[in-house]
């Protein structure tokens, strides 16, 4: 079940192209919820860093309330 925070977040990362990069050891607790409800996707890219994309399921989460 998504949560308010969720939502908010997804929509950040359409409004900043559709695209997340974290690098270095940092809680990625937020993102992987994403992931989970199918909304972003995940691709490491090297052993520290991700580069998270959102889906189409994550551009029709961003337009709900």
């Amino acid at each position: 079940m998504a949560e308010a925070d969720d939502f908010k977040l997804v929509r950040e990362i359409v409004a900043e192209g559709g695209r997340r990069y974290t690098n270095g050891n940092v809680d990625r607790s937020r993102y992987r919820r994403l992931v989970d409800l199918g909304w972003l996707n995940a691709f490491p890219t090297n052993m520290s860093d991700v580069m998270y994309q959102i889906t189409q399921r994550g551009k029709a989460a961003a337009k709900r309330s």
